[in-house]
């Protein structure tokens, strides 16, 4: 027996040898196929790739775990719009507003009124996958840390505002519409104002005003504009609606949240909207509704009286805007003179954006409000985000070429079984060298 033990050992050291060696030929096969599906992305923007991706899987998996059981520790006033929906359901509120009504018959029509912890999963599940239907076609490898955080306070938002019965179930219909069709012409076009006008009939009229105003900037902004130009056009925007309130509806334009506030206190509602400057007229409504809409960029007032949730997500939006911002400047200096900055998919999801911000600053009574209705199309401003990362850009006119290569780079670089039991000297060898010196060479060739 002790003369088969010296044997045994080596035996034991050499499948261990092979199967370090098989690890790190398996490790450098899944190398290859990633510089596959993200050609010509450096090991950088791969390491966050890798680690964000699963990150957001698990996020999601806990978000969705929290809200089967049943949000704990959120407090009750996130709650309200669930509460008013159950009544409607159960017959106890019938003076409930047209919307309320709606959606809670669609609850009874799905078989959920009285199923709250699947009303619930099912609308956290309806977000993400309109939010894994606008990564899919996003070039993530180009994402940054802080895009990847933006994307997991999203999820976070979704836990918390479609956790439960909501009226935004369906808005998620509408931003699928928008963030779908991602080329030129007129379908892409006509599709996302289709969507708008279809969820405006049948649940939230002042989606009608969003497809107007979404059309009007997305006329205004086709061409080359800075920023100076684009405030301009929002201002006119306003001008033009604090005229045509008064004379067409009869109102100032802020009088819908002040009718709605009319009731309502700072002590019961710590995030209500109120009037900058106290006063009637167009004027006013023009200044008040301006100074909402800066707020909704700079969330001054949520930090200051929302506590400390509403804190760090104005801070989340802080990091949205700041970086949207950032990213058209960029976009802007990259741009030939004379050449159009965003391209039509880009320039549809940015007028998008701000239409939409433009009416929430009409209506909206209070910021809890606004971050319950902002969170569907927060999947908007993600995309148009991931879709201005100038590497996304940049590799987006290699996609070409690249894949033939790694394909031609990749059929060069294969090994034997055998030859993947070498020593790891060799197998960095087969890693680095043969694919780092054909793939240059095949693009150069083609």
């Amino acid at each position: 027996m002790t003369s088969d033990e010296p044997a045994s050992s080596h035996l034991t050291r050499r499948d261990a040898a092979r199967a370090r060696a098989d690890a790190s030929a398996l490790r450098a096969e899944r190398r290859r196929q990633l510089a596959r599906w993200t050609p010509g992305v450096g090991r950088r923007e791969r390491d966050r790739l890798l680690v964000g991706g699963p990150l957001i899987v698990v996020v999601s998996l806990l978000a969705l775990a929290w809200v089967a059981a049943d949000q704990p520790g959120l407090p009750g006033h996130f709650a309200n719009d669930e509460g008013t929906i159950i009544s409607v359901n159960r017959g106890t509120f019938t003076e409930a507003d047209s919307s309320f009504q709606l959606i809670a018959a669609v609850y009874r029509w799905m078989g959920l009124a009285e199923r709250p912890t699947l009303a619930a999963l099912i609308g956290v599940t309806s977000y993400l996958l309109v939010l894994t239907a606008a990564l899919s076609h996003a070039r993530l490898a180009a994402a940054e840390w802080l895009d990847w955080a933006i994307i997991i306070c999203c999820v976070a938002l979704a836990a918390v505002y479609h956790g439960g019965y909501t009226k935004d179930l369906l808005t998620v219909g509408a931003v699928l519409a928008i963030i779908a069709h991602r080329g030129r012409g007129l379908l892409a076009e006509l599709v996302p104002v289709a969507a708008m006008l279809l969820y405006a009939e049948g649940f939230r009229t002042y989606w009608f005003l969003v497809a107007g105003l979404y059309l009007a900037l997305r006329l205004a902004l086709r061409a080359r504009r800075g920023w100076t130009a684009t405030l301009a056009v929002v201002i006119v925007l306003y001008a033009g609606l604090s005229v045509v309130f008064p004379l067409i509806v009869g109102v100032d334009l802020d009088h819908f949240r002040l009718t709605v506030n009319e009731y309502r206190s700072a002590e019961s509602v710590n995030t209500l909207i109120v009037q900058f400057f106290p006063g009637a007229g167009p004027v006013s409504g023009f200044v008040n509704s301006v100074l909402t809409f800066g707020s909704f960029i700079i969330p001054i007032p949520l930090m200051l009286r929302g506590g400390a949730i509403y804190l760090v997500v104005a801070l989340v939006l802080l990091s949205v805007w700041g970086t949207l911002i950032a990213l058209i400047r960029s976009a802007r200096l990259r741009a030939p003179r004379g050449a159009s900055v965003l391209t039509p998919f880009q320039n549809r999801l940015f007028a998008a954006i701000i239409a939409f911000l433009i009416v929430q600053s009409i209506f909206e009574p209070d910021y809890g409000s606004f971050l319950r209705h902002l969170t569907p199309m927060l999947i908007v401003a993600v995309c148009l985000i991931l879709s201005l990362r100038p590497r996304a850009t940049a590799a987006s006119t290699r996609r070409g070429p690249t894949p033939a290569a790694s394909r031609t780079g990749q059929r060069r670089t294969s090994t034997t079984d055998a030859a993947a039991t070498r020593t790891s000297a060799a197998t960095r060898a087969h890693e680095n060298g043969p694919a780092a010196a054909r793939i240059p060479a095949a693009e150069s060739a083609r």
